[in-house]
């Protein structure tokens, strides 16, 4: 009985769970939640720039490259996604062992990926590996502080698989996570401030008392949009290269050989045109 009870709460991979993640947000409170989460993770994205963006996401609909500004957008996914499911995915993937080099990508977003993965550190250490120095990595988790936090685990009981089964990461957990991997949180905001109850009518009759309770620590936010910096630093001596400059060129100066030595009473030494008889004399 005890050995039925904790299955139920085991983490699965990705790739088996994915259809079951991407079926929840397809329902009017799972539609919700990504509007606002698309919504929050579209403002940090209008400060962060590069060359590369890759997002990972355990959602086959989402989709944050639109809002970048960066030229080079692609996405893995975990699974081979049916045709039409999916239009922006480039590649299929473990999270856990990305192919790509070391330092290649600019920002990278994590969409519900470590709370869903059996090996969370992992994925976290990969997305770090392959983030360039000042890059920044966006994480968009469940949070547990919340309604739906504290009653995901009496939904992974009466539900056999879904949503509810995911790992339990805190905001602080996952900072502490991140500040060994040497990246600093820049900033941290709770998203989705409603009662988790999937009815659209419901929903729709809440959207005004949804941004008023914007502020209100009681609920908490159903979920959390956290922004991070990569602060390693690259440093490359380079070797100055005076013989090519055009500014100040090297003169070089030839040896000259002294025929004869001056005598002491003729020796002059520099800024001293005036200088009395006696010292020279003396």
């Amino acid at each position: 009985m005890m050995k039925r009870i904790r299955s139920r709460f085991n983490i699965l991979p990705l790739r088996q769970t994915c259809d079951g993640v991407s079926r929840w947000f397809s329902t009017p409170l799972g539609r919700r939640l990504l509007i606002q989460e698309r919504k929050a993770v579209s403002e940090e994205l209008r400060y962060l720039f590069g060359y590369h963006f890759m997002q990972l996401s355990s959602v086959k609909s989402a989709n944050f490259a639109s809002a970048s500004r960066i030229n080079h957008c692609f996405s893995l996914a975990p699974t081979v996604l049916p045709a039409g499911e999916g239009a922006g995915v480039q590649g299929v993937s473990d999270y856990d062992a990305l192919p790509l080099p070391d330092e290649t990508v600019d920002v990278t977003v994590l969409h519900h990926v470590l709370e869903f993965s059996d090996n969370p550190h992992q994925v976290l250490k990969e997305a770090a590996r392959v983030t360039m120095p000042r890059g920044y990595i966006i994480i968009v988790a469940f949070n547990p502080l919340s309604v739906a936090g504290v009653l995901h685990r009496l939904n992974a009981l009466l539900t056999p698989r879904g949503v509810s089964h995911h790992r339990s990461l805190r905001s602080g957990r996952l900072r502490d996570w991140l500040e060994f991997l040497d990246f600093s949180c820049t900033n941290t905001r709770k998203v989705f401030h409603n009662l988790p109850i999937n009815n659209a009518r419901y929903l729709a009759s809440t959207q005004l008392l949804e941004k008023l309770r914007g502020k209100n620590t009681i609920l908490g936010g159903m979920s959390y949009v956290m922004v991070a910096r990569k602060d390693k630093m690259c440093m490359r001596p380079l070797k100055p290269q005076w013989e090519k400059t055009k500014i100040l060129p090297a003169i070089p100066i030839g040896k000259q050989a002294i025929k004869n030595r001056p005598s002491k009473s003729c020796m002059v030494l520099p800024f001293r045109s005036k200088m009395k008889r006696e010292y020279w004399e003396h």
